[in-house]
């Protein structure tokens, strides 16, 4: 059951302040009380207009302030950049976890200016916020106690030593003085799913929205010193272009780029071949910047039919498509080698750092962040990770794969469509549709014809795939952060990224871990032949769950929460762990989702259990028990209803029950494993064991449990089990 992600609403962009008013004598300064220079220690992360990171420590340096590579919890700012904090990099993402608050340059220069401590209210950076002008930020957000957060430390779960952090508040874009009401906060997660779509701003369309970032030229280029050309509006002279056609078992790839060569020629270099293959390469144009971008251009019409000017417009029948490319953790990787530069000094013999994690959560984060079980992952669903790495893979060319896949959708789901939209037959209409997919989305089938996606399985197998690509970029972005000379282990930086408020490995004697084993073993299907033997149980929580529950209606409505099953990938997890479960976007086919775009959710754990692929990861597999706000009543369903989740909120109701043919028979109050379970139902597997339920007309084998908010679930344990 793999889910989807979301990203929050932007603020709207408050009114900025009035003009400075002068700056107070010396005398006034110094009666302030401000906290010294000196007790400010700062990290430095993002691509700067003119400045590198380790610029920027120099200069804090000369205030008196103290300078780190990383961010830590006795870190107090971190100095970053609007585009790094709307894209979530990953030093963002730890600060976050430690509550640090994220600083504009400007804050460091008005330090500067004034000599002293300044106000950092006025220079913190949201998500989604206006960039603020040097002499009046503009965006007030909600800043945060400069040492007012908490760390990892050992947390004792039955007397075992775990990972847990002191409770923070959840990530909040918002404006301080605009706090949520509850009956706004389902409005408000509609809205997270829904801006989940759009693109990440660095790259759009080819055009560069950060300076200093550096754009890999061709894999296939031998060109030694060769740079791809960047125009002075930011245009990024690079193309990859994809073309499928399964009728003529075509899959091919063409990369076109204007070079700069050493002694300052230029070069419109071409390379195309069948993808997985390294094909054939040519150079055209006379040397100069100019001849190079014709050529560049005449090749990208030529071979798309559409202008470089339109190239985000809709793929032309029977021609390349153009793909988007992201070059973010390029830039992240040159400003983090700078950064390293600056601290590590020559003559320091370098000690590798111990590990802070208890052993189970250092496994557990092996098990996760984990490359070779990533690659096979890829390969199983046919992706072509050689031709479009998860590192560069936008968000944008994932969205525009689901709408590829939604249009497939609609014309299985109605063959009519062929002629009354496509003007042609069913086959050449699905066809075409593939060709788009593939062309988008990068598959491997080596010298096979590829498939064409004609049937609701092929359908979601390729929904699978890009929500699994959705997570395992997230992955790898956290992955990408490690570095040589790191002076914190690289599982406590994986572990960090995550910004878990804990994670806590249960002793195996204990009564919550007997609990939860026996729920895990006694719900077990008798179609799905799998035995498990359980190594770990995590109770974890994830940073802001519990606040983004009580502030939605969903507190105050009458409840029927159960403890339920959610499976997946093990390499998905990087995602889910620090993204939470998510909802499909929109651009998804609702063909795809048995009762609608929501979050699964089940009562036998084998249902959840062979979404895992545990094969894959040597036969381990993560299975999460969630807390579920069903509401009551819930809307109950025997057969697949697309809409279900429109119906269900027509009627006022918050979730749907699929009804299966075999189930658990009773339930009892999950408090009898720990207190902290108190008020939340649980399969009663003591007495009576799952049985036939006796449900007329039930459609499933097993029931399932949807939900249409994320609001509505915490994700309480996470199970590691042998299958």
């Amino acid at each position: 059951m793999p889910p989807r992600r979301s990203a929050r609403a932007p603020p709207k962009v408050p009114t900025p302040p009035p003009a400075a008013t002068p700056t107070p004598p010396p005398a006034a300064k110094a009666a302030s009380g401000k906290p010294p220079l000196s007790k400010a220690r700062i990290a430095a992360a993002g691509a700067f207009a003119g400045l590198k990171p380790a610029d920027i420590l120099k200069r804090a340096k000369d205030l008196g302030m103290v300078t780190t590579e990383n961010v830590t919890k006795t870190v107090t700012h971190l100095i970053s950049t609007q585009t790094a904090v709307d894209d979530d990099a990953p030093a963002v993402r730890r600060a976050v976890g430690y509550s640090v608050p994220i600083v504009s340059v400007d804050w460091l220069e008005a330090c500067e200016k004034d000599d002293e401590w300044v106000d950092e209210a006025p220079y913190v950076i949201t998500k989604g916020a206006a960039p603020a002008p040097a002499a009046a930020p503009a965006s007030k957000g909600k800043g945060k106690a400069a040492n007012g957060t908490a760390g990892t430390k050992r947390a004792a779960a039955n007397g075992t030593a775990g990972t847990k952090r002191a409770a923070s508040p959840a990530p909040d874009v918002k404006p301080a003085a605009k706090k949520a009401k509850k009956a706004d906060a389902k409005a408000d997660v509609k809205t997270e799913v829904k801006d989940e779509a759009k693109p990440e701003a660095n790259g759009h369309g080819q055009k560069l929205k950060k300076k200093d970032t550096v754009v890999p030229v061709d894999d296939g280029c031998r060109l030694i010193g060769a740079t791809v050309h960047i125009g002075d509006d930011g245009t990024i002279w690079d193309a990859s272009l994809n073309q499928t056609n399964a009728s003529n078992n075509n899959n091919k790839f063409y990369r076109i780029q204007v070079l700069k060569l050493p002694g300052g020629k230029f070069t419109a270099w071409t390379r195309w071949g069948r993808v997985g293959e390294p094909g054939a390469n040519a150079q055209l144009g006379g040397g100069d910047v100019a001849s190079a971008i014709f050529n560049f251009e005449k090749k990208f019409k030529d071979k798309s039919g559409l202008n470089w000017a339109n190239r985000l417009d809709a793929a032309k029948k029977g021609k390349y498509t153009f793909v988007e490319r992201s070059y973010e953790d390029d830039s992240d990787d040159e400003a983090e080698a700078g950064e390293g530069e600056a601290e590590v000094k020559e003559e320091e013999e370098y000690v590798p750092p111990e590990c802070t994690l208890s052993q189970p959560v250092q496994e557990l984060m092996q098990l996760i962040f984990n490359q070779q079980y990533l690659q096979a992952t890829m390969a199983s669903l046919n992706y072509d990770a050689n031709k479009l790495p998860l590192g560069k893979l936008s968000k944008s060319t994932i969205t525009r794969g689901f709408q590829a896949l939604k249009d497939l959708g609609e014309l299985i789901d109605d063959p009519t469509l062929a002629q009354s939209k496509y003007d042609t037959n069913f086959a050449a209409a699905s066809e075409h549709l593939s060709n788009s997919f593939y062309s988008l989305i990068p598959h491997a089938f080596g010298r096979n014809r590829p498939p064409v996606i004609n049937t609701d399985a092929m359908l979601k197998r390729e929904i699978e795939l890009l929500e699994s690509l959705g997570d395992m970029k997230e992955a790898a972005a956290i992955m990408k952060a490690e570095r040589p000379r790191d002076t914190i282990h690289v599982l406590d930086r994986h572990y960090n990224a995550l910004g878990m408020n804990e994670m806590t490995p249960l002793e195996h004697d204990s009564k919550e871990f007997k609990v939860l084993s026996q729920y895990l073993v006694d719900t077990r299907g008798a179609t799905h032949n799998v035995n498990y033997e359980v190594e770990e149980v995590f109770r974890i929580e994830r940073q802001g769950e519990t606040k983004r529950f009580d502030e939605s209606v969903f507190s105050s409505i009458k409840s029927d929460r159960r403890l339920l099953w959610h499976g997946s990938r093990a390499t998905n997890f990087g995602g889910i762990l620090s993204q939470g479960l998510r909802i499909a976007p929109p651009e998804a086919p609702v063909s795809g989702y048995m009762f609608g775009k929501g979050i699964y959710l089940a009562d036998m754990s084998s249902k959840s259990a062979n979404y895992c692929c545990s094969y894959i990861t040597g036969g381990t597999a993560l299975l999460l028990l969630c807390e579920a706000e069903l509401g009551d009543p819930i809307q109950k369903l025997t057969n697949a209803s697309y809409t279900a989740g429109e119906d269900a909120k027509r009627q006022g109701m918050y979730s749907t029950f699929g009804q299966g043919r075999t189930a658990p028979l009773k339930w009892k109050d999950a408090g009898e494993a720990t207190p902290a379970l108190k008020g939340i139902k649980m399969p009663d597997t003591s007495k009576v064991k799952p049985g036939d339920t006796n449900v007329d007309g039930a459609y499933l084998m097993y029931n399932e449990f949807i939900v249409y908010d994320v609001s509505q679930v915490k994700l309480r344990y996470l199970l590691r089990v042998k299958m």
